[in-house]
């Protein structure tokens, strides 16, 4: 292989393990806030956690076993900035072995093009707007999704749900996002989620 061609091999190598918040972004999606409205009053901060116990290798089992097994329900969640190492997972008791369903909305101030971006550990898939933005089902180490890119057309409260599940050793969950203007990334601030109490009992 001449030089010319094992480094621009190299190169390319590179970019395709680019990680973290400084990756190429992904192609833009639009996302739709919700229609109607939630009524504010109506808003209660953080998001919805719902916890199955069990052994989990995909996310799809984390999805099966919501339709037979009873679902543990966790204390919200202020925020998405767990890097727990081997400690509880989530708002769970449990270091181990924690399947979770996350719901609730997320405001956006200002449309525009938003980039997110995800760590995690293990699996975890991500709906924004009703969309997919992101699916990792399998278990892995901590690892950050592409930057996310997806544009909102109007200000407002936007659905947002999570699959997710730690199967051993170490839990992490972080959410972070680059708005319209903005110069670097920063976790989604506590101020951006919101949830309706009971709401989540109509989905898995």
């Amino acid at each position: 292989m001449s030089r010319t061609l094992f480094s621009a091999f190299i190169l390319a190598a590179l970019l395709a393990a680019s990680v973290g918040p400084f990756a190429a972004p992904s192609a833009a999606g639009d996302i739709k806030a919700a229609h109607p409205q939630p009524d504010s009053a109506m808003v209660k901060p953080g998001l919805s956690v719902k916890y199955y116990i069990e052994r989990f290798n995909h996310i799809d089992e984390v999805i099966n076993a919501a339709t037979w097994m009873k679902p543990v329900r966790g204390e919200q969640l202020p925020m998405l900035n767990y890097n727990v190492g081997a400690g509880p997972v989530l708002t769970n008791k449990n270091d181990d072995l924690v399947g979770a369903f996350i719901q609730g909305y997320i405001k956006i101030d200002k449309p525009g093009t938003y980039l997110f971006s995800v760590q995690h550990n293990d699996g975890v898939r991500v709906w924004v707007g009703n969309e997919m933005i992101y699916d990792a089902p399998f278990v892995a180490p901590d690892t950050w999704s592409p930057n996310l890119e997806v544009v909102a057309s109007e200000a407002g409260w936007y659905p947002l749900r999570m699959i997710y599940y730690e199967k051993k050793s170490t839990a992490t969950l972080e959410l972070y996002w680059q708005a319209p203007g903005a110069a670097s990334f920063e976790f989604v601030p506590a101020t951006a989620f919101g949830h309706i109490p009971g709401e989540d009992d109509k989905t898995s």
